[in-house]
């Protein structure tokens, strides 16, 4: 029995020293769990002070909005005019491209009829030359006529005063 005795006291010291073991192993992890637990809560702390802060800055931020609103409702209106004159920009240029495409027709006939004058105008160049020309040599024949007929008048003066001459001389008689 002395045996089994020491058997049963080493059992239960055996039995005693693992439940140590295993409740100072769970102590351990508990700790470590505890203690992230508590860098969590300064986290969480932290982040809620900096949340106050923020909060308090609130009532300020919300008299500024408040404060705003007038300056963002004048700008909505403003914004609203804007519209309103751009819809009227974009009717007028609207109405602008009709006009000019119904200008259109008219200004190419106004393109081709100067392209046809102008094509026109380049074929009459060489008559035109050759006219020019012929006045020139006209001109030339003319200088020479004008020549000629001062020396004709000049002749008929001649004439002229022999004539008067001559009636102012008697008469012969003729054979008679």
């Amino acid at each position: 029995m002395f045996r089994f005795s020491w058997a049963l006291a080493l059992a239960c010291s055996l039995v005693m020293l693992t439940g140590i073991l295993i409740v100072t192993r769970d102590l351990a992890i508990t700790n470590d769990i505890f203690k992230d637990g508590v860098v969590q809560a300064e986290k969480v702390n932290d982040t809620t002070d900096d949340a106050l802060s923020a909060a308090e800055e609130l009532p300020g931020a919300d008299d500024a909005l408040i404060d705003s609103m007038p300056e963002v409702t004048g700008v909505m209106g403003s914004l609203s005019n804007a519209e309103v004159t751009l819809a009227t920009l974009a009717d007028r240029l609207a109405t602008l491209g009709i006009t000019l495409q119904s200008a259109d027709g008219p200004l190419v006939g106004i393109i081709e009829a100067g392209k046809t004058a102008t094509h026109r105008a380049n074929r009459a160049a060489i008559p035109v030359r050759t006219i020019t020309g012929t006045l020139a040599g006209t001109r030339k024949t003319i200088s020479s006529i004008g020549s000629e007929l001062d020396r004709t008048i000049r002749l008929a003066r001649t004439i002229e005063s022999k004539l008067h001459l001559l009636l102012l001389l008697p008469t012969l008689p003729s054979g008679k």
